[in-house]
């Protein structure tokens, strides 16, 4: 797997999302198809970074060893609250950018992915729901 070195500067172009939201992962190389489940810390149109609790050693673990890519499911992205954000199971393809080990100060494992692949439909769900997102957001303030 291909991670990108950070050298200290800024590198993402999309603007990120501070949301929590539950996804559920499974690893693409994975015969055994085990999901997962992990919360965001963040989303974008490219991608979206997922916070692990300590307590899941064996998905932290699989997660700071991966050489293949990871599938998400993100159906619990919803517009004003309605199932039909995508009408049926919709895993996504992503690649592991990087990984922020979990330390005292932060005990959780962070780590970047970066879709692969989205279909047109996929990505003009993503960006509405990100649009609309922003305006509750900016309504409240």
């Amino acid at each position: 797997m291909a991670r990108d070195r950070f050298n200290g500067k800024e590198r993402r172009t999309d603007v990120r999302l501070n949301k929590v939201l539950k996804v559920r992962l499974r690893f693409s190389g994975d015969q055994s198809a085990k999901t997962y489940a992990a919360t965001t810390k963040n989303i974008s149109h490219g991608g979206l970074c997922i916070e692990v609790p300590r307590s899941r050693k064996e998905l932290i673990e699989k997660l700071s060893t991966a050489k293949e890519n990871l599938n998400i499911n993100i159906e619990t992205l919803a517009l004003n609250n309605t199932p039909e954000f995508f009408p049926k199971s919709v895993w996504i393809n992503c690649r592991l950018n990087w990984a922020k080990k979990p330390t005292n100060k932060n005990p959780a494992l962070l780590t970047g992915l970066v879709f692969n692949n989205l279909t047109e439909d996929a990505r003009k769900q993503i960006h509405d729901y990100l649009v609309e997102a922003y305006v509750k957001e900016y309504e409240r303030k």
